[in-house]
């Protein structure tokens, strides 16, 4: 599952190769439409690559990398991006470039509290349940989810729609402490302008969503997604039906879900179960 699935210590390769790209293009005191004029491309295109929208060959760092003055600094850069990449899962590599890309994500969670959500020690108990896991790993693990959730935090970042099942809220993970933390911020989370928790209540009676967690994505630049989760085959998917019916499922759960105003006050009632 997404819960446990070990994440790299980095961004997105795209993501961060784009990273890169900015700082070597604004450290030689170029614009974007000045990096795309020498290199025959459009501004739009050299944006694209910063974002990590877009993905960028070597032909093309190493083009880039010359324009810049970056004495092989970049075309470095890209190599070792390169091969962050191939040690990423495929699944991993396209959800973290999809959070990236989105401007809307829509997550059903029937079991823990979704990644992006997570606090450190949330996250930090989690990793420590999978089995022959170093305490390096899980720091490392750690550390990266911390970074994922560096979207929600841009001026531009996505608006992140939760559904979370009421078992979640109960689930013990880690210890109370740890359990009332979470609960914290899940309610803190209600001041964020672009994330918005329900609850599924107990009563519900609802089955749809018990065959496993997922992940809808849409933006103006990309193909409504969607990301599966499951202990052995985690997958992501533009396959318009098989979107489509995620997509029923995810409004069937939504209008199942208490408002926003109920779904905080749970949250905040089983805060204060945990603390006690």
């Amino acid at each position: 599952m997404e819960g446990i699935e070990p994440e790299p210590a980095l961004k997105a390769p795209r993501a961060e190769f784009g990273n890169y790209l900015r700082e070597y293009r604004i450290a030689a005191g170029k614009r974007q439409k000045d990096l795309a004029a020498i290199l025959g491309w459009s501004g739009s295109k050299i944006s694209m690559v910063e974002r990590g929208q877009r993905p960028a060959d070597e032909d093309f760092a190493s083009a880039a990398d010359t324009a810049l003055g970056a004495n092989g600094g970049l075309l470095a850069r890209w190599r070792e991006t390169a091969e962050h990449a191939s040690r990423w899962p495929v699944w991993l590599a396209q959800l973290a470039e999809i959070e990236q890309q989105a401007d809307t994500l829509r997550l059903w969670q029937p079991l823990i509290v979704p990644g992006m959500l997570q606090t450190p020690e949330y996250a930090r108990a989690i990793y420590r349940g999978k089995p022959a896991t170093t305490p390096e790993e899980v720091e490392q693990n750690v550390a990266a989810r911390m970074e994922r959730q560096h979207v929600l935090q841009r001026d531009n970042g996505p608006t992140v729609w939760v559904i979370l099942d009421e078992v979640v809220l109960s689930r013990p993970i880690g210890s109370e402490a740890v359990m009332a933390e979470q609960m914290a911020h899940l309610a803190a989370l209600d001041e964020h302008p672009r994330v918005n928790v329900r609850v599924l209540p107990r009563n519900s009676w609802l089955t749809t969503g018990l065959q496993g967690a997922f992940v809808l994505a849409s933006g103006p630049r990309m193909p409504d997604m969607a990301y599966l989760e499951s202990i052995t085959l985690s997958q992501v998917t533009a396959d318009s039906g098989r979107v489509r019916e995620i997509k029923s499922r995810y409004e069937t759960l939504h209008n199942e879900a208490l408002p926003r105003r109920a779904s905080l006050q749970l949250i905040g009632e089983m805060a204060e179960q945990w603390m006690t």
